[in-house]
């Protein structure tokens, strides 16, 4: 059912009031507002009828109402401004951020949700991408004696990483210089997810019987199991208790368990584009079933997408902690680009 102009009215500024109360807003309250030129008893009314409708849900404690699930994702959907306020202090913290000598991505995200539920005054969740786009831009392997070996690989984005390997049997420096130019012709420059069995045969093929092949293979079933993984960070969980609706000791404490037992469960299914609100029983039948959470998704160039985000009561402000979680989403991009990326793969 389509609402009137009326109704959109009264039901956004009901929002508007208990986000910034959190107490059940009643008619005399709305009437009181300039903008809104309807009697009381119009009011009233209009709020009967949202309640029927499922958008406002009257508690059993209290005269007035507050929003519904359905309400807010209609004031989400439809009825929510855009901000555009800029908060200096996300600026400022961002930039100190950029200061940080960080080398390792799942390091910098970790400090990016640190970061966001400190800003926010919110739990905050903070995955690293799951790579399979990821590129390895050169290998290395460096003899120490015949039988011991460094074996290095280079990302395209993030940390080089290397390994102490040991052969069976001893390996001489030519199979060693062969073996590193054949993996450089053959597995650099392509996505860790085509480097397959089959395509590792073609080095086995092309390097010939040397006893380096099996720690070599060892080593990139490591790297890809590594980049591919999907690390997730909680921040600030004990923030909520601060807000009434965790004032119930069970339900605070039946969320914070799940959100300390399950962060893995906070990574959305589906790619989000820019910023993805889930309300309430969006969240699945479970103790985020009362709660919402706002993504925001940053990119490292053309090789993964991660999500930052932040967890509350429903009556958040939707509005401002969008604007601004989108904003420093784009701040991050900005940052781990500089920090992590060459400047082809800059976005």
């Amino acid at each position: 059912m389509e609402l009137s102009e009326r109704k959109k009215q009264i039901l956004k500024a009901i929002i508007g009031d208990y986000i910034r109360t959190a107490e059940p807003v009643g008619s005399k309250s709305i009437a009181q507002r300039p903008e809104l030129t309807f009697s009381s008893a119009t009011i009233r009314n209009e709020m009967s009828e949202l309640e029927e409708l499922g958008f406002l849900e009257k508690p059993h404690t209290s005269a007035g109402r507050i929003p519904s699930p359905a309400g807010y994702r209609l004031y989400v959907d439809e009825l929510m401004e855009t901000s555009d306020a800029v908060d200096s202090a996300d600026d400022a913290a961002l930039h100190q951020m950029m200061r940080l000598k960080v080398r390792e991505l799942d390091q910098l995200v970790h400090e990016a949700g640190k970061l966001i539920a400190n800003l926010t005054d919110y739990a905050a969740v903070a995955s690293t991408p799951a790579m399979q786009r990821a590129v390895l831009k050169q290998f290395e392997i460096v003899p120490v004696d015949t039988q011991t070996f460094v074996l290095v690989a280079v990302p395209q984005a993030g940390a080089v990483k290397s390994k102490m390997a040991r052969t069976a049997t001893p390996v001489t420096r030519d199979e060693a210089e062969l073996l590193t130019y054949v993996l450089n012709q053959t597995l650099t420059g392509i996505p860790l997810s085509a480097i397959t069995a089959e395509r590792f045969d073609i080095v086995r093929r092309a390097a010939g019987l040397t006893a380096l092949l099996a720690p070599v293979a060892e080593y990139l079933a490591e790297i890809i199991e590594e980049m591919s993984r999907q690390e997730v960070f909680l921040e600030g969980g004990s923030k909520l208790l601060k807000y009434p609706e965790y004032h119930d000791t069970h339900k605070a404490q039946a969320l914070l368990d799940y959100l300390d037992d399950t962060p893995g469960k906070l990574i959305p299914l589906r790619k989000i584009d820019g910023v993805q609100i889930l309300i309430g029983p969006e969240n699945g039948a479970n103790p985020l079933s009362d709660a919402s959470v706002i993504y925001a998704k940053y990119d490292i160039g053309d090789i993964g997408q991660g999500i930052i985000g932040i967890v509350g009561p429903t009556r958040m402000d939707y509005a401002n902690l969008s604007a601004r979680l989108s904003r420093f989403a784009k701040g991050l991009n900005r940052l781990i680009a500089d920090t992590f990326l060459d400047d082809g793969n800059h976005k």
